[in-house]
């Protein structure tokens, strides 16, 4: 039990010497799972906009094939979106400590 609570500590001194650069690495990771989802919803909609809207001609298979290519991107897309929100939410006091941090 000891050799663990010893290693938990010596994992949360570096932490804390580390603390500021993690802080700023794990806000900048939230901050591409952003950029990702808007990304992907760009994709799925030009997916859309390529495939099926300037080629309604072709028939009910082809829509049916773009749409069925476009979702996923279109649905990861607003996942990665929400995904941003919550962990902006999880980690809002870090945020503010970042600032509190960086103006003073």
């Amino acid at each position: 039990m000891d050799e663990n609570l010893a290693k938990w500590n010596a994992i949360f001194k570096n932490l804390i010497v580390d603390a500021k650069e993690l802080t700023k690495d794990l806000l900048q990771g939230i901050n591409y799972v952003l950029g990702s989802g808007i990304l992907l919803l760009a994709i799925g909609f030009m997916n859309i906009y390529f495939i099926v809207a300037r080629n309604l001609q072709m028939g009910p298979d082809f829509i049916f094939v773009g749409l069925a290519v476009s979702s996923p991107a279109i649905f990861l897309g607003l996942w990665n979106i929400k995904k941003y929100f919550d962990l902006r939410k999880k980690y809002s006091r870090l945020y503010l400590y970042q600032q509190e941090m960086a103006s003073g």
